[in-house]
């Protein structure tokens, strides 16, 4: 196996997939790519001699995140409209580099969910506010790093795989779907 080295993010940018001209690069403060973790079911048979987690090829819901210098007027204007006009399409970008390497790499993620909470920090005249966001009801999440695809997910789809394997498709020709 050849040697890994670290990926430093170099800068980012949070905007809607279907407005590029969206960006929030001049405001953008941090961003977070949802934990990714496996359903488990507790097994505790009758003569065991201990617990055992399960892990299922489901994930637990994602919940990505970003903050930003201020409020995000775009996100305010479109909070809380009725139910199903307010899912959207994000991308999580970066740019980053690779330890020894010149040049920087592509990084997104590709998100469907909806803006679920904003909570500004505290703050006192002269600072900057933060803004935090987190998105919930994600049904569609993919990663690629210089464009390679390492996770994809979408539950509309019923795929989940990672490297290019699909661990649920078992699952679907067992359902016959």
């Amino acid at each position: 196996m050849a040697a890994q080295y670290p990926y430093i993010m170099e800068a980012i940018d949070v905007r809607r997939a279907t407005q590029p001209d969206s960006s929030r690069r001049r405001i953008i403060k941090t961003m977070a790519l949802p934990a990714l973790t496996r359903i488990t079911a507790e097994l505790m048979a009758g003569g065991s001699i201990g617990n055992i987690n399960l892990s299922y090829p489901q994930i637990e819901a994602l919940e990505p995140k970003f903050a930003t210098h201020g409020p995000d007027l775009d996100v305010l204007s479109n909070f809380g409209l009725t139910p199903g006009n307010e899912m959207d399409r994000w991308v999580f970008a970066g740019s980053m580099r690779i330890r020894r390497s010149a040049a920087p790499v592509p990084a997104r993620a590709i998100i469907e969910g909806v803006v679920n909470s904003w909570e500004p920090d505290e703050n006192t005249p002269g600072e900057l506010m933060g803004c935090n966001h987190t998105l919930a009801e994600v049904t569609h999440y993919e990663l690629i790093i210089d464009g390679k695809e390492y996770i994809y997910f979408d539950d509309d789809e019923n795929v989940a795989r990672s490297g290019g394997v699909d661990w649920f498709a078992g699952t679907r020709r067992a359902l016959g779907i």
